[in-house]
């Protein structure tokens, strides 16, 4: 991906649990965005600060922290340490990291501990991202100050895995702009417009419905301007 290009900056525009950022070189510039002011506030405290998190939790305060939740999700991004906590215990604590929406996921369910999997993955990743520039922004209204390596990973058309959703049309449209204003856009997607083209793909295993057998195929889509002959 960052192969051939003249770009130092590295944006990932909905970064979620920060799984390609953390790969990323660090003598890249790399910003980490997502519009979950929550997810936002959640990683600048665990890079940035000491704050100590609860290794715990436990139904009773998954409730607590969703009902401040529920407070405060239509006040402006402020990144308190109350918001980097609301994020924690929402992703930590739910079901598939589904943040308040797929219910209370347990520390002890069938001999797995699901949250205490969930923390040390993430715990895992704090100093592979100290140095990252944490953004909070909806994609349409980021603010690019230069030439950038653009990865997205969006909510899936047609996938109902995800709380919230996009504008697919829009977005494409949008990704369209970004090329011709010179920056490198990757897109990860099951299907993409004809006019993207995969550069990579892969069978992934279905977590969402355990008796499924049937993988999905993952792909990377670049516009096909963007592709050397």
């Amino acid at each position: 991906m960052l192969e051939n290009s003249d770009c130092d900056c590295f944006v990932d525009m909905f970064c979620g649990g920060c799984s390609v950022i953390q790969r990323v070189p660090k003598s890249y510039k790399r910003i980490a965005n997502d519009a979950n002011p929550f997810l936002v506030s959640m990683w600048r405290f665990l890079v940035e600060t000491d704050l100590e998190f609860p290794m715990h939790i436990t139904r009773e305060s998954y409730a607590f922290w969703r009902n401040i939740y529920n407070g405060r999700k239509k006040l402006p991004f402020a990144c308190t340490s109350d918001d980097a906590m609301i994020g924690w215990v929402g992703f930590m604590g739910s079901y598939n990291g589904r943040f308040f929406d797929g219910g209370y996921s347990g520390h002890e369910v069938k001999g797995r501990d699901y949250i205490g999997e969930n923390i040390r993955n993430t715990l895992s990743q704090v100093d592979d991202l100290k140095g990252v520039d944490f953004r909070c922004s909806q994609y349409m209204d980021f603010d690019f100050e230069e030439k950038c390596i653009i990865y997205c990973d969006p909510p899936y058309k047609g996938v109902k895995k995800y709380s919230y959703s996009i504008d697919h049309d829009y977005f494409w449209n949008w990704c369209r702009k970004q090329v011709e204003l010179g920056h490198k856009v990757f897109v990860s997607e099951y299907q993409a417009p004809e006019d993207f083209v995969c550069v990579w793909e892969q069978a992934l295993t279905n977590s969402m419905h355990q008796t499924n057998t049937k993988k999905p195929i993952e792909r990377l889509f670049v516009h096909k301007s963007q592709v050397k002959l």
